[in-house]
C-alpha cells in the first residue's frame, strides 16, 4: 500500500517534466514568431492598406504586410547600391545636414554612432577573444583585443626590473548587453588568447554562458 503515494509522485513528477520540457521546446519558436510579428507590424505600419482593401483581407492582411516589407527590403537595397556608388561624398553631405540640427542633431550623433559601432563589430575591430583576470585575480573574463597598448601609454606600464611591458587593449563586454563594457589594458603576458572567433564569444557574453557554440576542428598536423 505504500507503493502508491510513491507511484503518484512519480507521476506527477514525470507529467511535470514533460511539460517544462515541452515549454522549453516551444519558447524560441514562439518567441520568433512573436518577435517577427511584431517587426513586420512596425515596418509596415506606415503604409495606407486601407488603399488595398482587396490584399487586405487575405490572409488576415498578412499577405500584404509580407509584401510591403518585400518593398522595404528592395527600397534599402537600392539605397545601399546608392550610397555604394555615391561613396564618402553622400555620407558627409548628410552627416552634415543632420548635425547642424539642433536637438536632432544629438539623436543622430548618438544613432550613428550605434551605427558604427555595429558595422565595425567583426574581427577588424576586435582581432582576438582573450580571457583575463577580472574583476580580480580569482576571476576571469572574455574580453575582446582592439589592439597593442600605444607606446605612450604602456611606457609607463613597468616589470619587475623597471622595464615598460608589452601591453594590449581589451574591451569587456557585459552581460547581457555587449554594446557597454570597460576598456582595459593588460600587460600582453597575463592575457590568455582564445582560440575562438569574436561572434562566438558575443553570443557567448550575451546569453551568460549558456549558448557556449561548437568546439573548434581539430588543427591538421603540419608536414615536416
Amino acid at each position: 500500500m505504500n507503493d502508491a503515494p510513491r507511484k503518484d509522485k512519480l507521476l506527477i513528477s514525470t507529467l511535470r517534466n514533460r511539460i517544462f520540457a515541452g515549454a522549453m521546446f516551444l519558447t524560441p519558436v514562439i518567441a520568433t514568431i512573436w518577435i517577427f510579428n511584431f517587426l513586420l507590424n512596425l515596418v509596415t505600419a506606415w503604409f495606407p492598406k486601407r488603399h488595398f482593401p482587396l490584399l487586405n483581407h487575405m490572409l488576415g492582411g498578412y499577405l500584404l504586410k509580407l509584401l510591403v516589407l518585400l518593398l522595404v527590403v528592395l527600397i534599402l537595397y537600392g539605397i545601399g547600391m546608392a550610397s555604394f556608388h555615391l561613396g564618402k561624398r553622400a555620407t558627409r553631405l548628410v552627416d552634415n545636414f543632420f548635425l547642424n540640427i539642433p536637438v536632432i542633431s544629438g539623436i543622430y550623433k548618438f544613432l550613428k554612432q550605434f551605427r558604427d559601432w555595429i558595422e565595425h563589430r567583426s574581427d577588424s575591430m576586435f582581432s582576438s577573444v582573450v580571457l583575463v583576470h577580472y574583476p580580480n585575480e580569482q576571476s576571469y573574463a572574455i574580453g575582446l583585443m582592439t589592439a597593442n597598448t600605444q607606446p605612450l601609454i604602456a611606457a609607463h606600464i613597468l616589470d619587475e626590473d623597471g622595464q615598460p611591458l608589452p601591453c594590449v587593449n581589451v574591451f569587456i563586454p557585459t552581460t547581457p548587453n555587449p554594446t557597454s563594457g570597460f576598456f582595459l589594458i593588460f600587460p600582453k603576458r597575463e592575457v590568455i588568447f582564445l582560440d575562438m572567433d569574436v561572434s562566438t564569444a558575443i553570443n557567448l557574453i550575451i546569453s551568460g554562458g549558456a549558448i557556449v557554440g561548437e568546439p573548434p576542428p581539430p588543427k591538421a598536423p603540419h608536414d615536416h
